[in-house]
């Protein structure tokens, strides 16, 4: 029943906040709790397109700038029949990652504007939940493994926090700030609180279109 439909709920944020800890963490709070859920993270890594993501992410191949976001806006919409599967199942997805991060990274490169940088994600299916966990980019940079991979410099990771101010600033999508600098079972507290509640009104509202 459509009705019945599961919630998307997507955590957000510069790297190292803690949004894969907290992803997990949600999903087993709502297991628990005897309401199915799942996790899913992008870029999703076990695909072809998420092969090429994932060797650039690591260094391992070069990629011109237009193409590495293209691809990892393929690499969400291959995974759209999935989750809209899942969701009509009645199963709330957790996201690691969506379109908001491909947005707000390419954007803080030199040369691109966040409205180019939106545009092939336009009609993924919309969250009925936005987390950003809002942490500095000086205390990221202080949490294990930072600078392994291609995007973690200090700053990069501030000029990404701007552009992802801006995307907050869009009244169509329901954005909630976590303070992620709280101990993780505060911020796991928070996280579930918001979720529930949205869980709960997600079921009474059809699924909506990303920024239409």
């Amino acid at each position: 029943m459509a009705s019945k439909r599961g919630a998307l709920i997507v955590l957000e944020g510069v790297d190292k906040a803690g949004k894969t800890t907290q992803c997990q963490k949600l999903v087993q709070a709502l297991q628990q709790s005897g309401r199915p859920a799942e996790m899913m993270r992008f870029p999703e890594r076990s695909t072809t397109i998420g092969k090429l993501i994932s060797s650039y992410l690591e260094k391992k191949n070069d990629l011109e700038d237009h193409t590495v976001h293209l691809l990892f806006s393929a690499n969400r919409w291959e995974l759209v029949p999935l989750m809209k599967k899942k969701l009509e199942q009645g199963t709330t997805l957790v996201v690691d990652r969506y379109a908001f991060s491909g947005a707000a990274f390419t954007s803080a490169k030199p040369g691109f504007c966040l409205d180019w940088c939106m545009k092939p994600d336009v009609g993924l299916p919309k969250p009925d939940l936005v987390m950003f966990l809002q942490l500095s980019p000086a205390e990221a940079a202080l949490r294990g493994q930072f600078g392994e991979e291609r995007y973690e410099t200090s700053v990069f990771q501030k000029a990404v926090q701007q552009k992802f101010e801006q995307l907050m600033k869009d009244p169509s999508v329901n954005w909630q700030v976590i303070d992620a600098s709280k101990s993780v079972e505060n911020v796991h507290k928070d996280i579930t609180t918001h979720s529930l509640n949205t869980i709960n009104t997600a079921q009474t509202v059809p699924l909506g279109e990303l920024w239409k």
